[in-house]
C-alpha cells in the first residue's frame, strides 16, 4: 500500500532542488553565489595593485635601472622647475626678452605676426606711425579668434563677433570682448624690436 505523501515536505523538496538549480546555472554562468561584494572588494584591490605596478616607480623598481631612475627623477625636477617659473612670470609679467622683428622690415601703417612669450601665443607687432611700434597679444578677449589690424582706421578688428581694438592702448572700441588686448611689452635696441614682457592688465 502506497504511504501518503507529505504536502509541505513536497513543497521543501522542490523549494530545495530549485535553488541547486539556481546555484548551479550562476556557477556555470561565472556568478558563484558566495560573498559577491567580498569579490568586487578583491578585485578592486586587485585592480589598484596593478595600477601601482604599472605607474608607481620606487628607487629600487626592477624594472627600472638605478640610472634611469635617477634621470627620471631629474627631468621631472627641471620640469617642475620650469613650470614654477613659467608661471610666476605669468603672474608678473615679466618673461625673457626675445627679438621679434627688425624695424625696418615692417613699413608705416604694416604689421606682423610674432609668438610671445611662448611659441603658441599669437601677437601682432604694429607700426601706426614711422617711429612708433605697439604688439598686443592676437587673440580676441571675448572668444580667442585672431584680430587683424586695419590701418586705416587705426584699430584691431575681430572678424568673429565684431570687436574692435583701439591700436593706441588696446582697449575695447566696440562689440562683446570683456577687457582689453594684453599688451606686449616692445624696446627698440638698435635694428631689433624686443618684446620685453606682457604689461599688467
Amino acid at each position: 500500500m502506497r504511504a501518503a505523501s507529505n504536502p509541505t515536505a513536497d513543497r521543501f523538496s522542490i523549494f530545495a532542488g530549485v535553488r541547486r538549480l539556481i546555484q548551479n546555472s550562476r556557477s556555470i554562468r561565472g556568478f558563484p553565489c558566495g560573498n559577491v561584494q567580498g569579490m568586487r572588494n578583491k578585485a578592486a584591490r586587485r585592480q589598484g595593485s596593478l595600477w601601482k605596478e604599472k605607474f608607481i616607480l620606487t628607487e629600487n623598481d626592477p624594472r627600472v635601472p638605478r640610472r634611469q631612475f635617477t634621470r627620471i627623477l631629474t627631468l621631472t625636477g627641471l620640469a617642475a622647475a620650469g613650470l614654477v617659473m613659467l608661471l610666476r612670470a605669468r603672474f608678473s609679467g615679466n618673461f625673457p626678452p626675445r627679438v621679434v622683428a627688425q624695424a625696418e622690415e615692417i613699413p608705416v601703417g604694416g604689421s606682423k605676426i610674432f609668438t610671445y612669450p611662448t611659441d603658441v601665443e599669437p601677437c601682432i607687432l604694429l607700426r601706426p606711425a614711422a617711429e612708433t611700434y605697439v604688439a598686443y597679444s592676437r587673440l580676441c578677449t571675448h572668444a580667442s579668434c585672431p584680430v587683424f589690424y586695419q590701418a586705416e582706421g587705426n584699430r584691431l578688428d575681430c572678424p568673429c563677433h565684431g570687436g574692435s581694438f583701439s591700436v593706441v592702448d588696446g582697449s575695447v572700441l566696440a562689440g562683446p570682448p570683456p577687457r582689453p588686448l594684453p599688451r606686449i611689452l616692445m624696446e627698440r635696441r638698435g635694428s631689433d624690436l624686443v618684446a620685453t614682457g606682457i604689461a599688467a592688465s
